[in-house]
C-alpha cells in the first residue's frame, strides 16, 4: 500500500506523490490577447456593379423619355431652335427640359463611383509585364477617368446653362470614349485569350462610333451656322445612335464580369478579430 502523503503536503518521499509534483510542474499554462486587424463587413458582386454602372444613365434617359413623351409632347416636336422649326427632338433637348433632368441627373451622377470599379477590373484584366502596354494601361484609366468626369459635366451643365459648353464637354466626353474604347480593344487583343466573335464585335463597335461621332459635330454645325434644313434632324438620330453603340460596347464586354466569384469587398481596417492564444 502507498502511503502517499496527501496532495499538497511537505512530506514526499513516495514516487506517486512525487510524480503529481512532476505533473504539477509540465502543466502549460495559457494568455489570450486581443487581435485586431482587416475585418470583412460585406461583399458585392462585380457583376452587379457593372450593371448598375452602365445601366443607371441609360434609365434616366428612358425616365426622362417616359416623362417627355407624357408631359411635355409640345416641347419635344415642332419647336423654334436656333434658326428654325425642328421636328425631332434629340436626346440633349429632351436631358435637358426641367423636370426630365432630374431623373437622368441623379442616375448619372450615382453611377460615377461605379464606374470606376469597371475601370480597375479593366485595369487588372489587361495586366502586362510590356513597358508599351503599362503606358496603354495609364491611358485606358486616365481616359476612364476623363470619360466619367464629362459625363459628369453634361449631367450638370446642359443646353439651358450654356450651350458652349454643354457642346465642348459633349467633345470631351466623346474623345475620352473613343480612347478609352481604342485602348482597351488593343489590349484586350494582345493579353486576354477570348472567342474571336467578342473581339470582331468590339472592333465593329469601335470603327461604327468613329464614323458617327464626327457626323454629329458636322451636323449640329450646319443647322446651328449655316441654317441647312434637316441637320437637325440628322444630329437627333446620329445622337440617338451614338447612345445605342456605346451601350453595345458596354454589353459585349458584359462575359467579362460574369464570374460570380469576382467581388469587392468592404472591410473595416482595424477591426476586431477572435482572441489570440499565446
Amino acid at each position: 500500500m502507498d502511503n502517499a502523503s496527501a496532495y499538497g503536503a511537505e512530506d514526499c518521499r513516495f514516487e506517486s506523490c512525487r510524480g503529481r509534483n512532476s505533473f504539477l510542474q509540465k502543466m502549460p499554462t495559457y494568455q489570450f490577447e486581443a487581435a485586431r486587424g482587416p475585418v470583412i463587413i460585406g461583399s458585392l458582386p462585380l457583376k452587379l456593379v457593372f450593371q448598375w454602372a452602365v445601366s443607371m444613365p441609360g434609365v434616366g434617359v428612358v425616365i426622362a423619355f417616359i416623362i417627355g413623351y407624357t408631359i411635355h409632347t409640345s416641347l419635344m416636336y415642332d419647336y423654334e431652335w436656333v434658326c428654325r422649326k425642328v421636328y425631332l427632338p434629340s436626346v440633349s433637348r429632351l436631358l435637358n427640359l426641367p423636370l426630365e433632368r432630374i431623373a437622368w441627373n441623379i442616375l448619372s451622377l450615382s453611377s460615377v463611383p461605379l464606374q470606376l470599379f469597371v475601370v480597375m477590373r479593366q485595369y487588372i484584366l489587361t495586366f502586362s509585364t510590356s513597358p508599351k502596354q503599362q503606358y496603354l494601361r495609364i491611358v485606358l484609366v486616365i481616359s476612364s477617368v476623363f470619360q466619367s468626369l464629362f459625363l459628369t459635366l453634361l449631367a450638370t451643365v446642359g443646353e439651358r446653362e450654356s450651350g458652349a459648353f454643354h457642346v465642348a464637354f459633349f467633345s470631351g466626353f466623346s474623345v475620352a470614349t473613343i480612347t478609352n474604347y481604342t485602348v482597351f480593344t488593343i489590349l484586350m487583343k494582345c493579353n486576354v485569350v477570348e472567342a474571336p466573335e467578342h473581339g470582331r464585335r468590339r472592333i465593329f463597335i469601335l470603327l461604327a462610333l468613329m464614323l458617327v461621332l464626327p457626323i454629329i459635330f458636322v451636323a449640329f454645325i450646319l443647322h446651328n451656322v449655316f441654317c441647312i434644313p434637316g441637320t437637325y434632324e440628322a444630329f437627333a438620330i446620329f445622337e440617338y445612335l451614338t447612345i445605342i453603340l456605346i451601350y453595345s460596347f458596354h454589353l459585349s464586354n458584359f462575359y467579362l464580369f460574369s464570374d460570380p466569384s469576382q467581388k469587392i469587398l468592404v472591410c473595416h481596417r482595424n477591426g476586431k478579430l477572435a482572441p489570440v492564444r499565446i
